[in-house]
């Protein structure tokens, strides 16, 4: 090397190292600018762009969002959330659209999504229902998350694909989340397409071909409450006859209930058709009635018994008739008289005790009362209502929805009067007592009385007294009875006692309930509800909500919207007990607004 190379070597060794120290402190900024803030949700939002970083970007985002809610105390409009959602909601929403994401990350994002209720995540709560596969327990997570937010969202693009889960979707095999269905019915409820009618009329539809396989009614049950409550809520007309076929079935007894309260929803339009099938004048129905309850009792030996047979070729009477008194218009009271009159002394004693048994739900007339009173004396004191209550029993509880002290009298008399072996007439006389004890007045205390002393097996089956086994129930109405007589103020007053709300001596707020039913009229029903408050006690409530029904016989339509906030408020609170204590609410509301029609 030359003199002046060796020289300039240290020189150039210098800058070399100089340089590549810079480069390097270049580098690295630069490197540090590449990342940006990782505090700020649109560093992230960039990261998703990469499948490398797409996984964390969105457990990133979504824990933003978590923070953001918990800052803004769960307000999804809240000054946190809004401008949180207008960074990161459409790039997760195209994420999840088209992401290719692992089932547990898509999972996380659509409930990120589902929680967030925002618009502009509707296409991947959709995308989560199609991607439903029965056979894939994955997919499961993602259609709980995707059905809680489109009922409350309203997102009326998401029907036709949750009718497909819907449709699709055997409970009986879910396997990551059992609960599914309750989201997916609820969604459905909420949403309430009438596009959907047919598809649901179509489920009603399915025969049930043995309850004992329980897998296959499982899945059935589901499919067919839900699609009855959605029918009732469409006030679907062509439901009609599907909803009551349902009710003719003993195999559907599960969905029973659900079809008639959607036939009380839809009101006017279904009292024709059970008007019909009362009188045997659908054949249609009668036909299907009869083979129901025939497949319903088919013995060991693979055949219907002779007895059960002939049971099922009238069963749809009964039924007709339980349809037409939970409607409850005044016209279903016609139809029904009109059944017991043509059924006469000698006709098919079974279909006139429940008949007769109905009326006290429909609107109290002087022929509803001397119907049911006549029927009553003619109906044999052995026979029974099936499944296994005793006729006369079953028509003397449902007498007290009468609320008519006038006919204390001849219910004593009845029941005094009663021949036989006393495992027959002491069960009759026992349901006779409880009655006369709801509606008797303070000048029916003698009457009462001679129940109470009538001879009557005790629980020991040594002889006693009728009364025996009614003590506290006894003094409680005579006392009561002696000290408010007939002012209702007082019934009141006797309400709102803690006794009358504890369940040992709920007896005084019933007996307190009925005497302000027999003694009052429609102008009670406000105070009624405005008393509500105070009742706790669900049995309370349960008569309430029967006063305030039998008090407006043609209905009422601003009566029903106030009880419905009731239970929607009572629903909100998310507080079980409150729940239930409205749960009766519903079938009055149904009621006032199909008579009001």
């Amino acid at each position: 090397m030359s003199r002046s190379l060796r020289q300039i070597a240290p020189l150039l060794h210098s800058l070399l190292v100089g340089a590549a120290l810079t480069s390097g402190v270049m580098m690295a900024a630069g490197t540090l600018v590449g990342c940006g803030d990782e505090n700020d949700p649109a560093t992230h939002v960039k990261k998703l762009s990469e499948a490398a970083t797409r996984p964390q970007a969105v457990a990133r985002l979504i824990q933003f969002f978590d923070d953001a809610m918990s800052r803004d105390k769960g307000d999804r409009k809240g000054p946190t959330v809004t401008p949180l959602l207008e960074t990161i909601i459409g790039p997760l929403n195209e994420t999840c659209l088209t992401g290719d994401l692992d089932e547990r990350t898509n999972a996380k994002l659509v409930k990120f999504i589902s929680d967030a209720r925002d618009p502009r995540g509707g296409d991947c709560l959709i995308k989560a229902l199609k991607d439903f596969k029965p056979e894939r327990k994955e997919t499961e997570t993602s259609v709980r998350w995707s059905a809680r937010a489109i009922g409350p969202m309203k997102l009326k693009a998401a029907a036709g694909p949750l009718l497909d889960v819907f449709v699709h979707l055997q409970v009986s095999k879910l396997k990551q989340e059992p609960d599914l269905y309750r989201d997916v019915s609820d969604a459905m409820v909420e949403l309430a397409e009438p596009a959907w009618e047919g598809e649901l009329i179509k489920k009603l539809d399915h025969q049930i071909a043995d309850r004992k396989d329980v897998a296959t009614l499982k899945d059935e049950i589901v499919w067919q409450s839900t699609s009855a409550l959605i029918l009732g809520n469409l006030k679907s007309v062509a439901a009609i006859k599907p909803l009551i076929k349902v009710v003719l079935s003993p195999i559907k007894a599960d969905v029973a209930a659900t079809a008639v309260n959607a036939l009380i929803k839809i009101g006017k339009p279904a009292v024709g058709p059970a008007t019909a099938l009362l009188r045997s004048e659908d054949a249609e129905l009668m036909k299907y009635s009869e083979e129901e309850n025939a497949r319903a009792n088919i013995g060991a030996d693979g055949k219907v018994p002779p007895a059960a047979q002939e049971a099922a070729k009238k069963a749809h009477v009964g039924t007709a008739a339980i349809i037409l008194s939970t409607i409850g218009r005044e016209d279903c009271s016609a139809a029904l008289l009109d059944a017991l009159g043509k059924i006469g002394d000698k006709g098919d004693d079974l279909s006139r005790a429940i008949i007769a048994r109905e009326l006290p739900k429909l609107p109290k007339t002087d022929a509803t009362i001397k119907a049911f009173e006549a029927a009553y004396e003619k109906t044999p004191a052995s026979l029974s209502i099936p499944p296994s209550s005793g006729a006369r029993e079953s028509m003397m509880d449902a007498a007290s929805d009468f609320f008519d002290a006038s006919m204390v009298p001849w219910m004593v008399k009845t029941a005094v009067d009663l021949k036989g072996e006393a495992d027959t007439i002491d069960p009759i006389r026992a349901s006779t007592f409880t009655t006369v004890l709801k509606v008797m007045k303070a000048d029916q205390i003698s009457e009462g009385e001679k129940l109470f002393s009538i001879k009557a097996d005790g629980p020991d089956g040594k002889p006693s007294t009728l009364g025996k086994a009614y003590d506290k129930e006894y003094k409680i109405t005579t006392d009561m009875l002696k000290a408010c007589a007939d002012k209702v103020d007082c019934y009141f007053g006797k309400l709102l006692e803690p006794a009358a709300q504890e369940e040992k001596t709920q007896f005084q707020g019933m007996k307190a309930l009925y005497m302000i039913g027999v003694l009052s009229g429609p102008e009670v029903r406000q105070k009624l509800i405005d008393t509500l408050p105070k009742l706790n006690n669900a049995a309370l409530r349960f008569i309430t909500g029967k006063i305030i029904d039998h008090d407006s016989p043609k209905g009422d339509t601003a009566l029903a919207t106030t009880l419905q906030k009731i239970v929607d408020n009572g629903e909100a609170t998310k507080d079980t007990i409150k729940i239930q204590g409205n749960s009766s609410f519903k079938t009055v509301i149904y009621r006032l607004n199909a008579k009001a029609q």
